[in-house]
């Protein structure tokens, strides 16, 4: 009877312990499970961080190369603008150079205004002249020319008075050239002109010039001064006229 007790508490002993032993492992692994699901999230995570991480760096890395870029482009504009404006430091000076030189150079010349009186030494005579900075050379009233040799050479006649009524006043002189005007109204005419040497007086400057022959009695103004006269010479102030008198032989001393 005790041995049968005995066996009956031995079996259900060992029967305990069996189930205690297929519990625990059970619960070991849930918690197996349970860390390996929390690993598993943790590394979708990291795995998740690590792909924005990735996209950040090339978007950063962009970002520096168009910042780079940026940059590069900012200082060539810089050193352009700076190269620019040596240049127009140095032009400008170069013009404020130039200005102060003529204005100094302005002193030493003639002022002589839109219309003068010129004196003519081979007629004696003053006669009115419009100063045109436009015309390249100048130009005196003649009419009735008359070519003709002398010593083989080329010589001129021609009546210089303005005034239709006034008395003829005739003139020789050597032809120093020949021009070819081309009439506006008519291309395909060509007139031949004559050019003399004269020595002429306005105001305080005296001394020869080229003037072409031309027929001017239909002008206000026997003779018309141009750029071949003036240049380097004289200034023209176009406001005002008659600034010199008629010049007159005897004034000299």
């Amino acid at each position: 009877m005790f041995l049968k007790r005995t066996a009956i508490i031995t079996f259900t002993s060992l029967f305990l312990a069996a189930g205690c032993i297929s519990v625990s492992s059970h619960e070991e692994a849930l918690q197996i499970q349970n860390t390996l699901d929390e690993r598993a999230n943790k590394i979708t995570e990291l795995e998740a961080s690590l792909t924005e991480l990735q996209t950040d760096a090339e978007k950063n890395k962009s970002e520096l190369e168009a910042t780079k870029a940026n940059l590069e482009k900012a200082q060539k504009e810089k050193a352009a603008l700076e190269q620019q404006l040596r240049k127009k430091s140095a032009s400008s000076k170069k013009v404020t150079a130039t200005t102060a030189s003529k204005k100094t150079n302005t002193s030493d010349k003639t002022v002589l205004g839109q219309t003068e009186w010129i004196y003519v030494a081979k007629a004696k005579e003053s006669f009115r002249a419009r100063i045109d900075t436009g015309a390249a050379t100048s130009s005196i009233n003649a009419v009735d020319i008359q070519e003709f040799e002398r010593d083989g050479k080329d010589w001129v006649k021609f009546n210089i008075t303005h005034d239709e009524n006034g008395e003829a006043e005739i003139l020789e002189a050597r032809v120093v050239r020949y021009v070819k005007i081309i009439q506006s109204s008519d291309p395909d005419q060509i007139n031949r002109r004559p050019v003399i040497e004269l020595l002429v007086r306005i105001g305080g400057v005296s001394h020869k010039s080229e003037f072409t022959l031309t027929d001017r009695q239909h002008m206000d103004y026997a003779v018309l001064i141009g750029r071949s006269f003036i240049q380097d010479v004289i200034v023209v102030d176009v406001s005002k006229d008659y600034i010199y008198p008629k010049y007159q032989p005897q004034d000299e001393k």
